[in-house]
């Protein structure tokens, strides 16, 4: 997946004063700005759905042929998501696509193989890129922030992965197909915790 924030109006005009967009041989008068930002705005929305939703669908589909009878598909959504998300409208509204298809896709999943439809909602993995964009520094080796509580809201990468690996081991443990299952971070201030799934929908 990616994030990226709404464009700025402000931050159009810019550029154009800038000479960096205008057009070869336009003049800046010639320039319509609520056009041209709802240009990229457009763009901001299509880049979104490329990197967050297409993949679900195109997943879906080679799940479709490829995961065994009673298997497991799960993606990775957004809890943010699951409310307006003002300043993202993009990334909120192709998180929410995902949600939808996922939903619907898992009952006919069911129906179809016995396949398990699970929605995975964290509001910010752990990375080095989401560190970056908060600020922190991503060589840090036990991944606690160093007691920063930038980071204290962060899901650990390797949390998910457990809980993937209970569902597949204990199938009776897996949420219902269709389901949205908000993670939680409980990370403690030495490093340590884990995190919480809890079912949204």
């Amino acid at each position: 997946g990616g994030w990226e924030g709404d464009v700025d109006y402000a931050d159009v005009m810019d550029r154009h004063l800038a000479g960096e967009d205008a057009p070869d041989g336009s003049e800046l008068e010639d320039v319509d700005f609520d056009e041209e930002c709802a240009r990229e705005s457009a763009a901001v929305c299509e880049r979104m759905m490329r990197v967050n939703y297409y993949p679900v669908v195109a997943g879906s589909q080679v799940g479709r042929r490829f995961i065994r009878r009673g298997g497991l598909f799960c993606i990775i959504g957004a809890s943010a998501a699951l409310s307006p998300t003002p300043g993202m409208l993009g990334y909120g509204s192709a998180k929410s696509a995902a949600h939808h298809y996922l939903q619907s896709w898992g009952k006919s999943s069911l129906e179809e193989d016995d396949t398990t439809a699970v929605g995975i909602l964290p509001l910010m993995i752990d990375t080095p890129a989401n560190r970056a964009m908060l600020g922190g520094d991503d060589d840090d080796d036990d991944g606690g922030g160093g007691g920063d509580e930038r980071y204290s809201k962060m899901v650990k990468p390797i949390h998910i992965a457990k809980e993937i690996g209970e569902w597949l081991k204990q199938p009776h443990l897996r949420p219902h197909t269709g389901s949205l299952v908000k993670v939680i971070a409980k990370n403690r201030r030495d490093g340590s915790g884990g995190a919480a799934f809890h079912l949204v929908r």
